[in-house]
């Protein structure tokens, strides 16, 4: 019995594995940058959809900050979405969406923050 449950366990972990998700960004989780970023970047474990990808930039008073659409990056796991106003000093939550080509909805978000 125990070894049923093992190898469900197991097989979820690789169903999970096939779901899109964040590999890295810039600015970072967590980040401290110096200067305002002009865009986010965004880089997936599989290519993301782009029809279906986008990016909510938020303030520390929770407003919306205008950004641009998604579009590709130079390479085919990126996706940079433009900022439409320059940032001030202070912190920013970027919350992401996209698809995989299996079509399956992925969303995450992260903070950094401009000193």
């Amino acid at each position: 019995m125990l070894h049923r449950v093992f190898g469900a366990i197991a097989l979820l972990g690789v169903f999970a594995l096939r779901h899109n998700h964040l590999m890295k960004s810039t600015p970072g989780a967590g980040d401290s940058l110096g200067a305002p970023p002009r865009a986010i970047e965004l880089w997936f474990h599989e290519r993301p959809e782009i029809a279906f990808t986008s990016v909510t930039l938020l303030g520390a008073d929770s407003l919306k900050l205008p950004v641009g659409k998604a579009a590709p990056g130079a390479d085919s796991l990126e996706v940079i979405v433009p900022l439409q106003a320059t940032l001030s000093r202070g912190d920013y939550l970027v919350r992401w969406r996209t698809a995989s080509q299996d079509g399956h909805p992925a969303r995450g978000e992260f903070r950094f923050s401009v000193r």
